[in-house]
């Protein structure tokens, strides 16, 4: 966030609008590389017993590399016919920003150890931002900031690498580095790619969309978007510590505890979205020192996309995985995005940039209500067969 005033200043508007079209196809792409494991892989990691953790991410790593080689080339395509201030220095960017979904921060996250996250993932990425804002004082030139964020990423990508395969618990484990097993681990993510893949259509898609649609606003569209994203980033501790709160007292306390959190969830929300949206016309003048303004026309829609996101996260991924209804929330999410897709085309055309706005804002919404049902139909008993552990309780 330190960095957007002096990018602006430095690089100008438009380029830096274009970063921001790098990063959003590069987490588009991202989906394939992730493969599903940056949505469930907390989960899959704090169920793994300590001993077969490290193999778990050996694993992992060795697909997603895969993945990432295979995505490289079309992304690289993408991003060059959708660029025009400097193509080459977009298509770095964008291996930049694929390369943290090759990275280990679901590991750490489901191994209960911030500090590793903090270190050897958040550390590294926020020091490539840095080194590039410092740099470009130097040699104000794009490639030269994204160049610096491309080394930065890729040594959080390795470090968090050799920090994990240092573990003891690796030693007698020998992943296979062969393609077609690594293509067959693929098989049981499906659920987490379809909803991190929806989910990034929803926020990302977009981004895209303006530059296609209304490419003048693309700047103020993009800011008014970053702090969004800021606030989703702000807001992902808390996520982790529910994620991490609901298993933490055993079996027996899960439902307790998964209905407790789905019940804080729209509270939480609902406080996040109205903050955000009196925040983001101040914030979006400070941050771009003067030059971009945001109006109330993008801050309400983008508040309630944040509500909507919020109550999402924390009823997706922290309660309806722990109750077995990860296809439900596969399910929420591709309607969602059906949703934001439709609208963005009828909204888009006939309200530019504040139409794409208010159509990602209903397809969250719809997202977070659909999940909100799920939750509530499953506490009221629909849908137990299959969960005797529900019928124990109710008996």
């Amino acid at each position: 966030m330190v960095g957007i005033p002096f990018v602006l200043v430095n690089l100008g508007a438009q380029a830096w609008a274009e970063l921001a079209v790098a990063l959003a196809t590069a987490a588009i792409f991202g989906v394939v590389v992730a493969f599903g494991w940056g949505t469930v892989g907390a989960a899959m990691t704090a169920g793994t017993l300590p001993a077969e953790r490290p193999g778990l991410y050996a694993n992992s790593l060795i697909s997603r590399a895969y993945l990432f080689l295979f995505a490289v080339t079309p992304m690289a395509l993408t991003v060059l016919v959708l660029s025009s201030v400097d193509r080459i220095a977009a298509v770095v960017a964008a291996i930049a920003y694929l390369l943290p979904y090759v990275g280990a921060s679901w590991y750490f996250v489901g191994e209960s150890k911030p500090w590793r996250l903090f270190v050897f993932d958040v550390l590294p990425q926020g020091l490539g931002t840095i080194a590039g804002v410092v740099a470009t004082f130097f040699i104000p030139e794009v490639w030269v900031y994204v160049t610096c964020q491309l080394v930065f990423n890729l040594l959080a990508v390795i470090g968090s690498a050799v920090v994990i395969f240092r573990s003891r618990a690796l030693r007698g484990q020998r992943p296979s580095f062969a393609l077609a097993p690594a293509m067959r681990r693929l098989g049981n993510q499906w659920h987490g790619v379809i909803a991190a893949g929806t989910g990034t259509i929803n926020s990302n898609v977009p981004v895209i969309a303006v530059t296609l649609i209304a490419a003048p606003l693309l700047p103020v569209y993009v800011l008014a978007d970053k702090l969004f994203r800021y606030a989703v980033a702000g807001f992902g501790p808390v996520l982790q510590v529910i994620q991490g709160w609901i298993p933490e007292a055993g079996p027996s306390q899960k439902d307790k505890r998964v209905q407790k959190v789905a019940s804080l969830a729209p509270i939480l929300g609902l406080a996040g979205g109205i903050a955000l949206t009196c925040l983001t016309p101040w914030a979006a003048g400070m941050l771009s020192a003067g030059r971009l303004s945001v109006g109330w026309n993008l801050s309400v829609p983008f508040g309630l996309i944040f509500c909507g996101v919020v109550v999402a996260q924390i009823i997706g991924l922290a309660c309806l995985i722990p109750i077995g209804k990860g296809a439900e929330l596969a399910k929420s999410t591709a309607i969602g995005a059906l949703l934001n897709v439709v609208l963005m085309i009828v909204l888009g055309l006939t309200m530019g940039a504040v139409g794409i706005a208010w159509a990602v804002a209903a397809g969250e919404l719809l997202v977070a209500a659909y999940q909100v049902v799920v939750v509530r139909k499953y506490f009221a008993g629909i849908g137990t067969e299959g969960h005797p552990e529900r019928v124990g309780i109710q008996h």
